[in-house]
């Protein structure tokens, strides 16, 4: 068993706070659909009292849109209808595993979970949530002189860097094992990389003068709270390192403008120590947010990248956000280093 496999072992138990299988009802009301056209811009949002742009509320991500374009869809930046009508129907034919297969195999393994474990969001026309570099792709790496790890793809790395907590060495002992399986919370950056579980795909936000703060709920990784200070102190020391990161923001106009540095674990194998990340989040009208993010890491990519995410707001008279069970926690962090351990016997021999 690979360390990938252990991983996916501990994958889990979600959140049902998105749409459900088809012929489901969903759990609450939809929030209001976002059309998937260019640049979105803000008009005249709501304010709060204290007159800044009002970002509070529950917001969802309505599509799912994947993150860098395939070479399917190379220099096409958004799907047709006929596309997007005909992925649609192609999730309805494979909802979920109902049965395991006769034969303990790895793809059995990865795909262990029925329908009433997914979360099935229609298909978004964007072809990535990159739009910038405009290919929808990752930039390469920086050059193997500099960082030992090559281009793109290179030195035994994937293309667009490791995944976080897929890196070589990561799950070798308890100190180094990522967040998620240890039920620790929601990692950073709150991506919605994986909708059928529901990943990143929904944050609620409250404010004040002097601070934002935004929980998030993800997957069976659990909640996460971040608190974004707006009163100009400057970051932590370099040395202090959260899992959230460390966020300061201000508003551009009516965009909230958040830089989070002092990771305690990079994202895509980017190095902690220089890796940032900037959100422009901007409420485009009262139904309609805009999350742009910046990856920002000079002994990683050659250049930052951008993704662009559309959320939907939920009604306010229902509790939309649903309390995620992880039990991965009592379990998995002895799964995965059991089959580390395999797997370095099996190298051996």
């Amino acid at each position: 068993m690979t360390q990938r496999h252990a991983i996916m072992l501990t994958g889990g138990l979600l959140c049902l706070a998105a749409i459900t299988m088809n012929g489901q009802k969903p759990a609450a009301p939809r929030p209001t659909s976002v059309k998937a056209t260019g640049t979105a811009k803000a008009g005249s949002p709501p304010r709060a009292a204290w007159g800044d742009p009002d970002l509070q509320g529950t917001w969802f991500v309505l599509y799912d849109v994947p993150l860098e374009r395939s070479e399917a869809n190379k220099g096409k930046e958004y799907l047709t209808d006929e596309e997007v009508a005909a992925a649609d129907a192609q999730k309805g034919l494979n909802p979920g595993r109902n049965a395991r297969a006769a034969a303990n195999t790895a793809q059995d393994v990865s795909g262990a979970y029925n329908a009433v474990f997914n979360s099935v969001l229609k298909t978004g026309k964007r072809t990535s949530m990159i739009i910038d570099p405009p290919d929808g792709r990752i930039p390469p790496l920086v050059n193997e002189s500099a960082t030992g790890r090559g281009g793109r793809g290179g030195q035994g790395v994937p293309p667009g860097g490791f995944g976080l907590g897929t890196a070589p060495g990561v799950n070798d002992n308890p100190e180094t094992v990522p967040q998620n399986p240890r039920c620790l919370g929601v990692p950073m950056p709150f991506l919605p990389l994986n909708t059928l579980f529901a990943q990143g795909t929904v944050m609620q936000v409250v404010q004040s003068p002097k601070s934002v703060g935004i929980y998030m709920e993800d997957d069976h990784a659990g909640g996460g709270n971040r608190v974004i200070y707006m009163d100009g102190r400057p970051h932590a020391p370099a040395k202090a390192r959260f899992y959230l990161g460390d966020s300061r923001g201000h508003w551009e106009g009516n965009t909230l403008v958040i830089e989070t540095t002092n990771f305690l674990q990079g994202f895509r194998g980017s190095n902690s120590d220089t890796y940032k990340m900037i959100e422009r989040i901007t409420r485009v009208d009262s139904n309609t947010l805009r999350r742009d993010v910046t990856f920002d890491d000079p002994k990683t990519w050659t250049k930052p990248w951008t993704v662009t995410i559309e959320m939907g707001r939920g009604p306010d008279q229902r509790h939309m956000i649903f309390d995620s069970a992880c039990h991965e926690g009592n379990y998995g962090l002895t799964g995965i280093l059991v089959a580390n351990h395999k797997q370095e016997q099996a190298e051996k021999k």
